[in-house]
């Protein structure tokens, strides 16, 4: 099937211009067209006649023709007789706003000085590609180092060109030498100041609290516990793992590892902190390695211990793990489903390789936050709401020190979970390092 669209296309050749007729001012699908370009000073050509190719909403293309052993015959790129050019309506992935459908596709070949193009129909992998080059071009025009970071992951993935990526590349080189990668209150010197465990606070016995709603007594929001859901807390865990005072080595450890590796291996995410390898993957094996390739080896070990546990005790395999940084009582971690699966929508930065997940276990270490746990009733949820004035159901538990938090799919579908800020600030609660492990489908294991 051809494509569903036609364009202007305008062809500039340096020395050169188009024999009469030349060119329509506009190609129509379906309907074939060429034209012929002479030198104007024929016998003087130089090395090569370099041209432009610029087809209505697509980007310009350079292409070249050699004459001498010493020019090139190109289109696109260097070394390429072939390209592929696309295009697709401009897409707001800064919003994380909705992509475009349908994209476009122009073939370029080139055949000793013939140039041909051929107009299509993108395929899906192909908008993917062009999107995902967007995405890098607006990042790599800002001064964001973890936005470029981010989209530049992204780009491998979705295959655009090594041309692009390269470029790229030597840009967030150039933000490094600016010190662009360390943000403030990221500095070895801030975690040092604020996350002693002296300054750690603890709230136990403090109180709890739930909020049903009361809209209608029995609305499916004020169950308790849904079928198929699990969510635990387990008080002591880290200890009874590790062993006796367990949680404060390995928050030491931890802190001790971020104050050894590489100054941008901590980075700001939201209202928090997060301490990963400095290429920003949040996989066991490149966590391990850094804090290994750093001398934290007790620190490493102490992780692939409560990893083998998690693996144990609720099935599945760590696919990923996120060491987060709260500073003091203002910070926070936004109310959130964990990311399972590609079908859910994460933010415009987020990397993530997505696998099915089971479910997910965090150990909390240091100072006491509360977890605020919400029931939802929205298309993701199998919780219905009882009425148009549905108030949902709102818990807020404790995590102190030590303690691990565990949750399935059918929970994480029905509930968001977050760490808010705490009323009275900063100076209301210490330090505190959390560490997620997200649980993938193992084999075998079903997945719901």
């Amino acid at each position: 099937m051809g494509p569903s669209f036609g364009a202007r296309v305008e062809v500039s050749v340096q020395g050169g211009e188009a024999q009469t007729p030349g060119l329509p001012e506009f190609c129509a699908t379906g309907v074939s067209a060429s034209a012929v370009y002479l030198a104007r000073e024929p016998g003087h050509p130089g090395n090569q006649t370099d041209g432009q190719l610029l087809i209505q909403g697509f980007d310009p293309v350079p292409f070249a023709v050699a004459h001498t052993k010493l020019g090139a015959t190109f289109v696109g790129a260097l070394g390429r007789w072939r390209y592929t050019n696309l295009g697709a309506e401009s897409w707001d992935w800064r919003s994380n706003g909705d992509k475009p459908t349908c994209g476009r596709a122009a073939d370029l070949e080139l055949s000793g000085a013939l140039l041909q193009v051929r107009l299509r129909d993108a395929t899906p992998a192909e908008l993917k590609r062009c999107l995902q080059m967007q995405a890098l071009r607006d990042a790599q025009a800002g001064d964001n180092y973890d936005t470029l970071h981010a989209q530049l992951a992204k780009a491998r993935l979705a295959g655009v060109d090594r041309e692009a990526l390269e470029r790229a590349e030597e840009r967030l080189k150039d933000m490094r030498k600016q010190g662009l990668h360390v943000h403030e209150g990221c500095s070895k010197d801030d975690l040092r100041a604020l996350m002693t465990w002296s300054r750690v606070s603890r709230r136990t016995g403090a109180e709890e609290s739930e909020v049903c709603c009361s809209a209608n007594a029995d609305c499916p929001c004020n169950e308790r516990e849904n079928p198929g859901e699990v969510l635990s807390i387990v008080p002591g865990a880290v200890e009874a793992i590790l062993g006796s005072g367990a949680d404060h080595e390995l928050y030491h450890a931890l802190l001790e590892a971020a104050l050894t590796c590489e100054e941008g291996s901590v980075w700001p995410a939201g209202g928090k902190l997060i301490f990963s390898a400095f290429d920003r993957k949040q996989s066991v094996i490149a966590l391990v390695r850094m804090l290994e390739t750093s001398g934290s080896k007790r620190c490493s070990k102490m992780l692939l211990d409560l990893v083998k546990h998690a693996e144990q005790e609720y099935g599945g395999f760590v696919t990923a793990a996120q060491v987060n940084f709260h500073m003091h009582g203002g910070s926070f971690h936004d109310q959130h489903r964990d990311i399972y699966s590609a079908k859910q929508r994460a933010g415009p930065n987020c990397t993530c390789s997505f696998r099915e997940c089971v479910g997910t276990v965090c150990y909390s270490l240091g100072s006491s936050r509360t977890c605020v746990l919400e029931t939802m009733v929205d298309e993701s949820s199998s919780v219905k709401a009882c009425g148009p004035t549905c108030q949902g159901r709102t818990e807020r538990r404790w995590l102190h020190s030590g303690d691990a938090m565990y949750f399935n799919i059918p929970w994480n579908q029905n509930h968001t979970h977050g760490i808010p800020m705490m009323p009275g600030g900063q100076d209301s609660a210490g330090p505190r390092i959390s560490v997620a492990f997200l649980l993938g489908a193992g084999l075998g294991t079903a997945v719901v």
